[in-house]
């Protein structure tokens, strides 16, 4: 009897490996044609320059070696141009005179490099020192997009994780994975940034969040921990405001959802707020630089002019600006932004614990674009807020079906999650 049991669980099992890891590589397979089309921006040559210095370069060695791969792919770009913009037959010497150009604007490096400007980058070792030993194997250019793949392939991954733990059918959970990677969160996790690694650490915290609202203690804890950590080596002001909004997420888990109020979420809470205050001492104590040095950034156009009086007050005034400018500069934002929140409000009317920290984690993005409200880079910047559609459409989608009344109910596969209302 048992192992007639076995059969479908071992059958299922491989089905949704099968189907990820055909995901995952068509995914990959994609971004692989669109290799040499991602010109690396002035961040990536900052992560470049650290790489190299993680390997032993020398300053000098490390930006030279940056702004040569910052170069090439400039000198790329304009051959590119050349063939599919002007029909152009001659890529070879437009690649040639591009390349040429920019190594000699850059020669010094790319600007801005005051050491306030460096320091924001230097804050974030983890990527960097993700990247240096597939840099030493295959080359600078090649580790720096190895690394922020495999980082986007992994979260794509834990979204299949979260899917699964939450109820969902193999189908629907495939599907979570599927638009994860077709979603800004694939796209921008996929650039030579740290956005893939600072997605996969936070839904690695997620994961460990809702294994403890599943009073899954141990597991959970040691999960959600990991996530914390690492994401304060990868950008630890993205996983600063993760940890506050699983912290908040659990206290309303507490509050309002009584299926909630339980130890785990005690836990949750606990172990949540305490990282973010630990972040927020350790980045003190390493004297990163903090959210007033990053208003000053964003004012003072890179610290290239005098630093401003009050950043508090020119921050509400362009978030005024920015919030009401946003939805008419952008032709989809009202269609998006409606959708998202339909989906919000609708996993929380489904699914009131797991819905409250998806849409907790999320809201991060708009956080994050409320502190930077710069128009060209919100995109990027609210990349957090498409995890509503890979996590919670799915979720809304019929849950796998209950088993039948002589098969005996599987523990470690209940038919619905432990929020369900």
């Amino acid at each position: 009897m048992a192992r007639v049991e076995e059969a479908p669980t071992k059958a299922r099992g491989r089905r949704i490996i099968a189907g990820a890891l055909l995901i995952a590589a068509l995914f990959a397979v994609i971004q692989a044609v669109d290799y040499r089309q991602d010109v690396p921006s002035n961040d990536t040559y900052q992560y470049a320059r650290q790489t190299l210095r993680i390997l032993g370069d020398s300053q000098e060695q490390a930006v030279h070696g940056a702004v040569v791969m910052f170069c090439q792919d400039s000198g790329q770009s304009a051959a590119r141009s050349a063939t599919l913009d002007y029909g152009s037959s001659g890529s070879g010497s437009a690649y040639a005179s591009g390349y040429a150009r920019c190594l000699q604007t850059y020669r010094n490096g790319l600007t801005p490099s005051s050491p306030r400007y460096i320091a924001i980058f230097t804050s974030r070792p983890g990527y960097p020192l993700l990247a240096a030993p597939f840099a030493a194997a295959f080359g600078l250019r090649f580790g720096l997009w190895a690394v922020a793949m495999l980082c986007t392939l992994g979260a794509s991954f834990l979204v299949l994780l979260l899917l699964r733990a939450a109820g969902c059918g193999v189908g629907a959970a495939l599907c979570g994975q599927a638009l994860y990677l077709a979603a800004p969160t694939g796209y921008w996790g996929s650039r030579m940034l740290t956005d893939g690694p600072s997605l996969a650490t936070t839904l690695l915290a997620l994961l460990g969040a809702w294994w403890l609202m599943q009073r899954r203690l141990r597991a959970g804890t040691a999960v959600l921990v990991a996530g914390l950590a690492t994401g304060f080596v990868v950008r630890y002001s993205s996983e600063q405001l993760v940890g506050l909004a699983l912290a908040l997420g659990a206290l309303i888990c507490l509050k309002w959802v009584p299926s909630a109020r339980h130890r785990g979420a005690v836990l949750l809470a606990a172990v949540s707020g305490g990282g973010f205050v630990l972040s927020e001492l350790l980045s003190t104590l390493l004297d990163w630089p903090g959210i007033s040095e990053s208003l000053q950034d964003t004012f003072t156009r890179h610290f290239i002019r005098p630093d401003v009086s009050d950043p508090i007050g020119r921050l509400v005034w362009l978030n005024l600006h920015f919030w009401g400018y946003f939805p008419v500069s952008e032709p989809t934002a009202l269609l998006a932004g409606g959708g998202l929140i339909a989906v919000a409000v609708l996993l929380v009317r489904r699914d009131p614990a797991y819905g409250v920290l998806v849409v907790a984690v999320a809201a991060t993005g708009i956080a994050t674009v409320a502190a930077h409200p710069l128009a060209s880079q919100a995109d990027r910047l609210m990349v957090a807020v498409w995890l509503l559609l890979a996590l919670g459409l799915p979720r809304l989608l019929p849950s796998r079906a209950k088993p039948r009344a002589e098969e005996p109910v599987r523990e470690q596969e209940p038919a619905y999650s432990a929020g369900t209302a």
